[in-house]
């Protein structure tokens, strides 16, 4: 309900009334069309997923034209063996793990500066058993380049495996002097 509140009319000294509302006033919302909706978050979320998807998918047809999976699978596998490398003054002392290796599946090339181990092995898997869960084991090939802080005889190079641990002694062109200086 209004209340009437006097108010003085500047141009005449009449009072004038003008009704006040107690009540607040809510605007009235627009049915105008707006050509973007807003998205809550969820929403704007999956169509960024969506996008991103889209984007990958056309980057790996123009890389791999057909099935992706078959590519991969297609593709040989390249372990790289894990390795230590030793000073040990007069030579170099390399370790590399190559479990289930055989000497005969295994080549390896020095340089004056560095070391690539390669050679291809694996387990065999026949094509009738596929009751498989999970096939890991299968390796086609590996390889590893190890670079070496100082030049090395490679004639007197030396290479055994035991127990899958493949061993390398590098002896040294000129084995780097050092002396132990005490301080005073």
């Amino acid at each position: 309900m209004a209340k009437k509140k006097k108010i003085e009319n500047q141009e005449s000294s009449v009072p004038s009334e003008i009704p006040v509302q107690k009540n607040k006033i809510t605007p009235k919302k627009s049915k105008k069309n707006t050509p973007i909706k807003q998205a809550n978050q969820q929403e704007a979320l999956k169509a960024f997923d969506n996008t991103f998807e889209r984007f990958r998918d056309d980057f790996e047809n123009l890389l791999f034209p057909g099935d992706i999976d078959e590519v991969i699978a297609e593709m040989p596998e390249v372990r790289v063996p894990i390795v230590d490398l030793e000073d040990k003054e007069k030579e170099y002392m390399l370790k590399a793990e190559m479990p289930g290796f055989k000497k005969e599946d295994i080549e390896i090339y020095v340089q004056d500066d560095a070391v690539e181990i390669t050679g291809t092995a694996g387990w065999k898997y026949s094509e009738k058993d596929e009751d498989y869960i999970c096939k890991e084991r299968a390796c086609k090939s590996f390889y590893r380049y190890i670079d070496l802080p100082q030049d090395i005889k490679i004639d007197e190079v030396d290479a055994k495996i035991n127990d899958g641990l493949l061993e390398l002694v590098l002896p040294k062109k000129q084995p780097k002097r050092t002396r132990k200086i005490s301080v005073k």
